[in-house]
């Protein structure tokens, strides 16, 4: 049966004119306009984002190259789903508006592992690669659940019980556990927008890619002991003094390099040639995938993978099934249920966050925990989602075998904080409903 692919000048239609506007400006000719072309400076800003989230191997990127046969996902196609009409916020949205309305690239929809509903706008195609951003947290979150099922990590363990290199910094003395749920009381601000010089979370965005670094790529390693990666800048973080660890969930990208790096050491792989050999080549994915990575050649644990839609769409279905798919067990079934289960202590460190402050720029009515890296909506039903800067989500409900994936390119990059972002989550659950 033949998927719902809206033809590129259909989804082109169905856009205001600005966005119509930004799909055909960046990179449109060959070669490029002056005010056209992408760059280091400008690719996470519209219209560049549009071209510049599908070819981010614009940056320094590492291969996650697919095995085995192609497992193809059956198709039966809900046509309605686009038109499905929900109220959110005292206004009413059918999934479709709520969609284009937060800049989507494309959209795929899975009941019971089977595709219902898929779209695609901005020139974006079923096989394009994208960024995931932040979503990228969450398979680190699964894949570290293999060592533990593995009995290589504890997370009860310091961090510097497998990283040497950290052992008397502040991450080093944070459990893994503290990691992993993001409350390690970092002196530190998730700020994708002011960026004071020389300040750590500066200093990180740059070794991260977000903030071009010229004088870092230049660099040779071998005259300058500077940390040119995260990985060698992750001692230089601080406590924030007026927190304790444990005390509170803060939404910090520099927990997951950590993550990862424990993945790479104490499997001896690195965190992509991990991804690989353990996660990528059992799912029978339709495409290769590929690591961002900064200009040390580290793969970017917080936020650099980028696959298919389909393929994001797949790693949701694993979840959904408790780590099974395809008749094989890819993540600890344990893990994903444990995820699921907040603790008291897990549920209070939500309700201190800013997350669940209604006063809060960026308060979110459908968060219950977070815990490995996955943002919890209702734990007892299995409902909970990957979210990456800019309107990457993957929504998964277990309680319906509903997945949904999503791929944006958003104006800004906070999706708590961006109000055209909570529409696209009222209209997940609102096509869960609808397919129940």
């Amino acid at each position: 049966m033949k998927t719902m692919v809206v033809p590129l000048m259909a989804a082109i239609s169905l856009l205001p004119v600005s966005q119509t506007m930004a799909q055909s400006g960046a990179m449109d000719t060959v070669p490029a306009k002056p005010d056209a072309q992408v760059t280091f400076m400008n690719w996470s800003e519209q219209p560049y984002s549009q071209w510049a989230f599908r070819n981010v191997g614009i940056a320094p990127s590492l291969m996650v190259p697919r095995a085995g046969d192609i497992v193809m996902l059956e198709e039966i196609p809900d046509p309605s789903i686009g038109d499905l009409s929900f109220d959110y916020g005292g206004k009413s949205y059918t999934v479709r508006e709520a969609m284009i309305g937060d800049d989507t690239d494309g959209i795929v929809v899975l009941k019971d592992g089977k595709i219902v509903y898929e779209e695609y706008f901005n020139g974006f195609g079923e096989r394009d690669h994208h960024l995931w951003a932040s979503s990228t947290k969450s398979l680190v979150g699964l894949a570290m659940g293999l060592l533990v099922e593995d009995g290589k990590v504890n997370v009860d363990d310091l961090v510097e019980t497998y990283i040497p290199e950290l052992k008397g910094t502040y991450f080093g003395n944070r459990t893994v556990r503290d990691v992993l749920n993001m409350v390690s009381a970092l002196g530190y601000t998730e700020d994708y927008e002011n960026f004071e010089p020389g300040a750590v979370s500066t200093e990180y965005f740059r070794r991260l890619g977000f903030i071009p670094a010229f004088d870092l790529m230049a660099m040779n390693p071998k005259k300058d002991d500077t940390p040119r990666g995260i990985l060698e800048f992750l001692p230089r973080f601080e406590g924030n003094p007026d927190l304790k660890p444990r005390d509170r969930f803060e939404y910090h990208s520099p927990n997951v390099d950590v993550a990862g790096w424990i993945i790479a050491r104490v499997s001896g792989k690195p965190l992509h040639q991990f991804i690989a050999d353990n996660v990528w080549n059992k799912l029978g994915v339709e495409h290769d995938a590929f690591f961002m990575s900064d200009v040390a050649f580290n793969p970017i644990a917080t936020g650099g993978f980028n696959t298919t839609l389909r393929d994001f769409a797949r790693v949701g279905q694993v979840v959904a099934n408790n780590g099974e798919y395809n008749g094989v067990q890819v993540f600890p079934e344990f893990w994903v249920k444990d995820t699921f289960s907040l603790t008291e202590e897990e549920l209070q460190q939500m309700s201190q966050s800013d997350y669940k402050d209604p006063a809060a720029p960026r308060f979110d009515d459908w968060l219950e925990g977070y815990k490995n890296y996955l943002w919890v909506h209702d734990a007892e039903k299995g409902i909970g989602t990957f979210r990456g800067v800019f309107g990457q989500h993957l929504y998964v409900n277990q309680a319906e075998n509903v997945v949904i994936a999503t791929f944006s390119s958003a104006k800004s990059a906070s999706n708590a904080a961006r109000e055209t972002n909570k529409p696209r989550l009222a209209a997940f659950d609102a096509i869960a409903g609808h397919l129940k």
